[in-house]
């Protein structure tokens, strides 16, 4: 395999900083970009062989420089972003490189919202999926040679510090997975970081990867299942609870309980057993006992 040269947005991240990590494991150049270099987390990268590069995705120019000979480009926006605007300036940025190739990564089941039951303008995820198919239409028909898509499923850093009081509230303290899934539903989850390793393999046979999307569960499980398997790995027992329709009622509409209600209805785990074999992702069981010192 011949090194390759890629380069990495978001790169203090957990997704970004997985790229990272596996990329210069298998031997290749990384360049990560990183609003400020001087941050512990950029210097953690440094430390660890990656290339800083000073920028933003507001900065075009930066973009462009970091850009600069490199064969890939990994794109990663970070939570709440521009999406549509910061797309355009990567891929603008990268086509004024002549970056031959683009991996990207959003979010399972991206492109299949016309099938989601209640589909429509008043759906509660109605302009976070058209936002996500229009970033995988921008990486498709930004005309590099070479295109990725990766779709993780739920992220196992959801149930960690700290965000886990957002998608799980109480559940640090109570050790009580609270939520409005489904009993019954199964649901993929992966660590967000692995992403790398999907992008370390691709980078290892381009011709395989290239064109494709690769939705991505280590593995699937109901809501219960999960608690189960958090609780062996951090030694202390974890519940669940779910949410009554009154209490959904005093909540009003929002994000976190809407993607759960819809988790529910559509299988977001499908691709986890094959996933797993093939790209070596972190079992859940295995993340959280990596993890289990946050319980102590």
């Amino acid at each position: 395999m011949t090194p390759s040269k890629i380069f990495v947005t978001a790169a203090t991240g957990t997704q970004g900083g997985g790229v990272v990590r596996q990329c210069l494991q298998n031997g290749h150049t990384v360049y990560a970009l990183a609003r400020d270099p001087c941050s512990q987390a950029a210097k953690l990268l440094s430390d660890l062989g990656a290339k800083l590069v000073k920028g933003s995705f507001e900065d075009v120019a930066s973009l462009r420089t970091g850009m600069q000979n490199a064969d890939v480009v990994f794109l990663n926006l970070p939570a709440g972003a521009s999406d549509l605007t910061y797309t355009t300036h990567v891929i603008k940025a990268a086509q004024s490189a002549s970056v031959p190739w683009i991996i990207c990564s959003t979010a399972v089941n991206t492109g299949q919202h016309e099938s989601f039951p209640g589909w429509g303008p008043r759906h509660p995820m109605y302009h976070y999926w058209l936002g996500k198919d229009a970033i995988e239409n921008l990486v498709r028909g930004s005309g590099l040679p070479r295109w990725t898509i990766v779709q993780p499923a739920h992220l196992l850093q959801n149930l960690l510090p700290p965000v886990d009081p957002y998608y799980f509230p109480g559940f640090a303290e109570r050790k009580v997975l609270k939520s409005a899934y489904s009993p019954e539903a199964k649901l993929g989850w992966v660590d967000a970081a692995d992403v790398g390793k999907v992008v370390a393999t691709a980078l290892s046979d381009p011709d395989r990867y290239s064109g494709k999307e690769i939705p991505l569960a280590a593995e699937s499980l109901t809501i219960g299942e999960l608690a189960e398997k958090v609780g062996k790995a951090i030694g202390k027992p974890v519940t669940t609870e779910f949410y009554t329709d009154s209490e959904l009622a005093a909540m009003g509409p929002g994000l976190m309980t809407a993607s759960q209600k819809w988790a529910s209805e559509v299988p977001t785990g499908l691709s986890a057993e094959s996933a797993a074999a093939e790209f070596g992702l972190t079992s859940v069981h295995d993340f959280f006992a990596r993890n289990s010192e946050i319980w102590k």
